[in-house]
């Protein structure tokens, strides 16, 4: 109490002047002591909550990166170029097929050629048959064929002798080239044994579907 009593006296003492800078001096300690034990901690927590949020903001940013990257990833179809091998593949195969089928109509079979054989020589009276024989078969490889593939077509080389006079050998062949099939003569041998009279051997080639083609 006399602690209180001597400033008292003491700021009674003070000139205008002098008080007015004291009353403002303790203003100023009050605002500044309001601040410290008031202001500034809830500043503070202003200033952390604002530095979570940021952080916060920062990792929600991040996630949506990464939400976006597997989005990306899981629109890339990993399946897709094995589906385009497949197309290809399909549509390899159905061409080939095409081919196939447009050219099937043009191949002889093994029982269509001992037929006609049979008629020719039938028709030519004066042809006397004097051996046949056929060598092995040789795969024909198709456009985009793929080399391991299983052949489609053969070719087969088919030697008949016959014995008589060349104008009929040429009407033979005539005859064959008439044929709707693909036969083609590839070698003639003209031999005369006996005049007018002469061995005639003919290889010509054919295509089929078969590998055995004619069994002799």
């Amino acid at each position: 109490m006399a602690n209180w009593q001597q400033l008292n006296q003491k700021y009674q003492a003070l000139q205008l002047r002098e008080k007015r800078l004291v009353f403002f001096g303790s203003v100023v300690l009050v605002f500044w002591l309001l601040l410290i034990y008031l202001i500034e901690p809830a500043w503070q927590q202003q200033k952390q909550l604002t530095g979570q949020q940021q952080t916060l903001r920062l990792q929600q940013q991040q996630v949506q990166q990464q939400l976006e990257l597997l989005q990306l990833q899981l629109a890339i179809d990993i399946e897709q170029p094995f589906r385009d091998d497949i197309a290809s593949l399909t549509r390899q195969q159905a061409e080939l097929a095409a081919q196939r089928q447009k050219q099937s109509s043009l191949f002889i079979g093994a029982d269509q050629m001992l037929a006609l054989l049979r008629e020719i020589l039938a028709k030519s009276q004066r042809l006397k048959l004097q051996s046949l024989s056929t060598s092995a078969a040789v795969p024909v490889v198709l456009a985009g064929q793929l080399a391991d593939e299983a052949p489609l077509l053969y070719q087969h080389r088919t030697t008949l002798v016959v014995r008589g006079r060349y104008a009929s050998v040429q009407q033979l062949l005539a005859e064959l080239e008439q044929l709707p099939w693909l036969v083609q003569w590839q070698q003639l041998d003209y031999q005369v044994t006996d005049y007018p009279m002469a061995d005639i051997s003919l290889e010509f080639i054919t295509v089929s579907e078969n590998e055995n083609f004619i069994q002799l």
